[in-house]
């Protein structure tokens, strides 16, 4: 377990890197997991199909697989409702994550380019919801309360490397509000997840000199100083 925590604190290739928020202080009145949204068919908390629309992942009925589902995370509010990855069901309570974003390392270099996001797409999905490929889902930030980082490494291991939870996030400049490490590695909070973020055209990172992202041949995320592991580039030094 330990030898998967050093591969992402040395900033080694993390073949996946999930962040996944467990319970969603969103909407949906309905206790039997019905969710958000009129016109759905009358059976949605019992058996999951496409014209069901959840409130939260915890909503999609526990016989349901894990894949994409549609979630309205504001009830009757102004959001559209949202296609986000959902997990298998948790042990004990029955909940399920629901996936902010995963990264994919490719021979091919899609990864990296996928990862260039600009301030202005800041809240913009991209990619699929699936654990298979590259994926962000942003929203999810405003929504989420508990967070889990795992990374699976090249020779498939796979280990929780940090839990924390947080208040939502600032959209302006994209720092969570109130983080607090709840276990795991300390660097990872640290210098990413608890500090500041960067992409090549916006700089609020927490470094003093530079922007991280520029540095990192402009991948976007959460930077301190100034990066713990990478989403695109998987490489200790800056990139030229």
């Amino acid at each position: 377990m330990w030898a998967t925590a050093c591969l992402l604190a040395c900033g080694c290739t993390a073949i996946a890197g999930l962040d996944r928020p467990y319970h969603l202080d969103a909407g949906g009145d309905d206790p039997g997991g019905g969710g958000a949204g009129g016109g759905q068919p009358a059976d949605c908390g019992e058996e999951a199909s496409s014209g069901c629309v959840y409130a939260r992942c915890g909503d999609v009925p526990a016989s349901a697989p894990g894949g994409a589902y549609t979630l309205d995370l504001d009830g009757d509010g102004p959001e559209e409702p949202l296609q986000v990855y959902c997990g298998e069901p948790t042990d004990g309570d029955g909940d399920r994550w629901a996936l902010v974003y995963n990264s994919v390392g490719a021979t091919d270099g899609a990864t990296l380019p996928f990862w260039k996001i600009l301030y202005d797409d800041r809240l913009t999905a991209k990619g699929e919801p699936s654990i298979d490929g590259n994926h962000y889902q942003p929203s999810l930030y405003v929504a989420g309360r508990e967070y889990r980082d795992e990374v699976e490494d090249i020779a498939g291991t796979v280990a929780e490397v940090m839990r924390a939870t947080a208040e939502g996030i600032e959209t302006e400049d994209m720092h969570l509000l109130t983080p607090i490490r709840v276990a795991g590695d300390g660097n990872l909070f640290d210098w990413q997840f608890g500090t500041g973020w960067a992409s090549a055209d916006f700089d609020r990172d927490t470094k003093g000199d530079g922007n991280c992202s520029s540095a990192y041949a402009g991948v976007t995320q959460h930077y301190g100083n100034c990066f713990v592991y990478n989403l695109g580039a998987d490489d200790d030094e800056p990139i030229a």
